[in-house]
């Protein structure tokens, strides 16, 4: 089954983000910081020293760790306090140890005497730092802010795309339960019909052979889908209700489909529960004079779906109604169309209705 994914804009986002950092604030700002310093002698051109961006590459290296592994393992493991130790540990002791390096081979290999100052000065500087609570402040704290801000961006989208794994795992189970409920009993009862129809020779038994052959096909591979076109759905309804009034053919059951239904999509098996509902739970097993009675009207903004059967009463007074596949199908309608729908549900101990609109 296919999953329902974020947006490649949104997967793209983290990565632009970071990318941005690296250009703007290392391969600009810390070079541009460095030129400030007046270790380097002054020249009349746009991007003197290109070397120097190159440096201000390699002293940030040493964050790479930190938000891409270490950052995003203590918010997963949920060690916040842990974090914080972790990170003032970090920036202020092994950024000094990985310039520290840095500083070296830039100062042992440069070739160019006009640089030499810069990096034997960096060079010194970190020495020192080393034995002494120094840092570069003007630097250090914009790295942490920078940075971190990229870990929790990261951190975010995984989260997100951890959600929607776990919300699609959920759709799957959901639908997949939806349909072993339905196969079984559904089954078992179209082919009981058919075999009674065989038996008599009707001439209608090839046609619904067929229609049973088209609805089995469609749950089996169309509903692999999450979102199927509503035309198919609602031949899978058609040939459902035809089965039915060939089951009952004494009841009074009119369902009628009205709208173009041609460019549009559903998520699948929505409304079978419904329909399926309804000639569970029906007067007319009881008596000839049971309903079942409903609409689907499509727009271009709006599908409404309405249909009501009179209740059939158990012995006792008892009438169930719904239950779990009415609930999941609910759970579905709310993950796959949050806000863009109205279900309404009502039993007056007479008559249960079922009332959906969902924006298109």
């Amino acid at each position: 089954m296919k999953t329902i994914k974020p947006s490649k804009k949104g997967l793209k986002a983290p990565f632009i983000y970071e990318l941005l950092v690296w250009l703007i604030y290392v391969c600009i700002y810390k070079y541009d910081h460095y030129l400030r310093m007046n270790l380097l002698p002054y020249i009349r051109t746009n991007w003197p020293f290109p070397q120097v961006i190159l440096y201000a590459i390699g002293s940030t290296l040493y964050v790479i760790p930190f938000y891409r592994w270490i950052g995003p393992w203590l918010l997963k493991k949920q060690r916040y306090f842990i974090l914080f130790l972790v990170t003032i540990f970090y920036f202020a002791f092994f950024s000094k140890v990985i310039n520290l390096g840095v500083s070296y081979l830039f100062h042992t290999f440069n070739q160019q005497w006009e640089v030499s100052k810069f990096y034997a000065f960096y060079y010194q500087f970190f020495r020192m730092a080393l034995m002494r609570p120094a840092f570069e402040a003007d630097i250090v704290p914009i790295d942490l802010l920078a940075f971190f801000s990229i870990m929790m961006m990261r951190y975010a989208l995984h989260t997100e795309r951890r959600k929607y794994e776990l919300e699609n795992d959920n759709l799957a189970l959901q639908l997949e339960t939806l349909k072993a409920q339905l196969h079984p009993h559904f089954l078992f009862n179209t082919l009981n019909s058919i075999y009674g129809m065989s038996l008599v020779n009707a001439a209608d038994t090839p046609s619904f052979i067929l229609r049973l052959s088209d609805m089995m096909r469609y749950i089996l591979y169309d509903c692999r889908q999450h979102y199927v076109p509503l035309e198919k759905d609602m031949q899978f309804l058609d040939n459902y209700l035809e089965m039915e009034k060939k089951r009952y053919p004494e009841a009074n059951i009119d369902f009628t489909a009205t709208g173009d239904s041609g460019g549009h999509t559903i998520a699948p098996l929505l409304f079978i529960q419904f329909v399926e509902n309804s000639f569970k739970h029906g007067a007319y097993r009881l008596h000839d004079t049971g309903f079942v009675k409903g609409y689907l009207q499509v727009s271009d903004q709006e599908l409404h779906f309405h249909i009501a059967n009179d209740i059939f009463t158990a012995p006792g007074g008892e009438t169930s109604h719904g239950g779990i596949g009415i609930e999941n199908v609910q759970k579905r309608l709310q993950m796959y169309y949050p806000g863009k729908h109205q279900l309404t549900i009502k039993n007056d101990g007479e008559v249960f209705t079922v009332d959906l609109k969902i924006h298109l």
